[in-house]
């Protein structure tokens, strides 16, 4: 699907004009940036999925060499006009290639890191890509994810988007991560430690408390803090997770 130059033009405003959806974005970025191994930081980030680029523009701000990946026309016209937009973007740092994400045209050993943004659940066949994640990351490098999780598909807000993106893509699915399925598959293709998990809250569903509240809460109220872990639990089971994975 070819955009419009307006459309192009538009984009290079995301993450800060997505409405509601902007403080999850810039949190999710955060946990994503706090979660890069130091180790391997030398080496080229791929940004998995990159869409309108605003991934690869922050990793480029934050002095790191970045290939931008994603099967869509418009990647060049979308990182050139961020890259024109504000001349402090080293575009240097930058890079894109067009391809398909379950067979990419990279060679082996080549990325430190992967950031997979809102990607994976768009992905036909997990276990191919994971086996290419596994073999374009050098040893020592991580994969980083941020995702919907077990009951994403059904939503009616998801129905609803696919039915609109069928329109003009036949080929758009969005599926579900099940964690312990993709577990297995990340050990199957390698990552022999599988998930690791960062249970995280949800930025527009953040828990407030009153000083007394947060006095019980912190002197042990048992009820409450269970209320707490069960919510935080199945946050990051039903709704959204971030979670990583490691090249041996």
């Amino acid at each position: 699907m070819q955009l419009s130059q307006e459309a192009i033009a538009e984009f290079i405003t995301e993450p800060f004009t997505a409405g509601r959806s902007t403080p999850r974005l810039l949190f999710d970025f955060s946990i994503m940036v706090a979660s890069l191994n130091q180790s391997v930081l030398d080496y080229p980030v791929l940004d998995f999925g990159a869409g309108t680029g605003w991934v690869s523009e922050f990793c480029a701000r934050m002095g790191l060499k970045t290939v931008s990946f994603d099967i869509h026309g418009d990647l060049k016209a979308c990182l050139e006009n961020r890259t024109r937009a504000d001349r402090r973007i080293n575009s240097g740092l930058l890079s894109f290639v067009e391809g398909d994400g379950h067979s990419m045209p990279f060679e082996s050993n080549k990325f430190g890191h992967i950031l997979c943004y809102d990607t994976v659940h768009h992905m036909h066949n997990y276990p191919k890509v994971f086996s290419e994640f596994h073999r374009v990351l050098r040893p020592g490098g991580r994969a980083i994810f941020v995702e919907p999780v077990a009951r994403h598909s059904k939503s009616p807000e998801t129905i609803a988007f696919v039915e609109a993106q069928k329109k003009h893509d036949p080929t758009w699915i969005e599926r579900d991560v099940v964690l312990e399925e993709m577990d297995q598959i990340a050990r199957n293709a390698g990552f022999t430690s599988g998930l690791s998990i960062i249970p995280m809250p949800h930025p527009l569903a953040y828990q407030t408390y009153s000083m007394s509240a947060w006095q019980e809460f912190r002197s042990g109220d048992t009820l409450q803090r269970l209320r707490f872990t069960d919510q935080l639990a199945d946050l990051n089971y039903w709704d959204r997770v971030i979670f990583f994975v490691d090249k041996p």
